[in-house]
């Protein structure tokens, strides 16, 4: 059965760094790694971050609670940074959580958003996708305010912004992805791709991949749709082999030559290939892989969720495909957000 806690992935953001030691309370290194969203328990309001330091090749978990001395709330789902503040988006709390990259301390919460998921930024604004409500919520990043709302006629989950469109994936029950023209508000059409697109990511050729699930109950066959998003059409068509295929978290490297996904372990395939790969890069073996992340010089990140209740794992693999480290996480380690110079 499809698990109900899929979020898109993934996308490549900045941390700011320089010659001079970044001040951060000691919480977790200056340098080079990826924060991890780890969802908690369902209703428990015990969702944390972690820091995966790629440098000292350890994890410092809880680090928003220690920050602030209190929980990051219940199932945060995405985070995103810009000029220097990443920005949280947590699910069943209904909140993003703004807070300094260096300190982690609380800048500000947004509260009272229907059932947020995803949250991408342009222009000073940042838009934030809806698991239960048709309208993409505008929040103004510097006074963290909603500052409006784009009817997209569809809730939404993993979002795109390329060529001042924003796409937008109807995922729970749905099979389009909407496409609204940011400096009107306006919609421009909808995409219809397969049942339930799940995650989206943008190549090196401007090529929007959707990976569709096929339906929460196994309604059709799982497929990743290739977009032109100048021209808004469907280009190529990769089918699965069942419906009984449970793919997710489709993602790229950094070079934007290679997609990555989940499906019975980490599965690759070049952007210019033909067919879905027949064997897994990476065989998931007897992990639950949950979420994964391509980070420049190939290093490649995967949670392991275990039974959805205790703290998960963190797996780290080169280039390769061999294991270079596992770390334990919080609870349901989910979405990851690598950080670079």
């Amino acid at each position: 059965m499809k698990t109900i806690l899929k979020t898109i992935s993934i996308l490549f953001l900045a941390l700011i760094s320089s010659c001079e030691p970044v001040e951060n309370n000691g919480l977790y290194p200056a340098g080079k790694g990826f924060f991890i969203l780890n969802e908690g328990n369902y209703l428990a309001g015990n969702g944390s971050l972690s820091f995966y330091s790629t440098e000292t090749k350890q994890i410092y978990n809880d680090l928003f609670s220690l920050a602030n001395e209190r929980a990051l709330g219940d199932i945060p789902s995405f985070m995103a940074v810009e000029g220097g503040k990443g920005f949280i988006v947590v699910n069943n709390s209904g909140t993003v959580e703004a807070v300094d990259i260096h300190s982690l301390e609380s800048l500000g919460t947004v509260t009272g958003l229907i059932s947020p998921r995803q949250i991408v930024t342009s222009g000073g604004k940042g838009y934030i996708s809806s698991l239960m409500s048709p309208q993409v919520t505008i929040l103004d990043l510097e006074n963290m305010l909603v500052s409006g709302n784009m009817d997209i006629s569809s809730a939404s989950e993993a979002m795109v912004i390329y060529g001042g469109r924003l796409f937008s994936a109807h995922w729970s029950g749905g099979n389009s992805v909407s496409v609204t023209d940011l400096a009107t508000g306006e919609a421009i059409t909808s995409i219809t791709v397969g049942l339930e697109p799940e995650s989206m990511v943008l190549d090196k050729n401007g090529k929007l991949w959707v990976l569709c699930t096929g339906g929460w109950m196994g309604e059709e066959i799982p497929r990743i749709v290739r977009i032109n998003p100048g021209t808004l059409e469907k280009e190529k068509e990769f089918l699965f082999r069942t419906v009984d295929d449970n793919p997710s978290s489709l993602t790229s490297n950094v070079a934007g030559d290679t997609i990555y996904y989940l499906d019975e372990g980490v599965r690759r395939m070049p952007v210019t290939a033909e067919s879905l790969p027949s064997v897994p890069f990476i065989p998931a073996g007897n992990r639950l892989f949950y979420r994964l992340m391509v980070c420049p010089g190939g290093i490649i990140a995967v949670t392991d969720a275990i039974d959805y209740q205790q703290k998960g794992d963190l797996m780290v693999y080169n280039s390769r495909g061999e294991l270079l480290d596992t770390e334990q996480a919080g609870i349901i380690p989910g979405f990851m957000l690598y950080m670079k110079d």
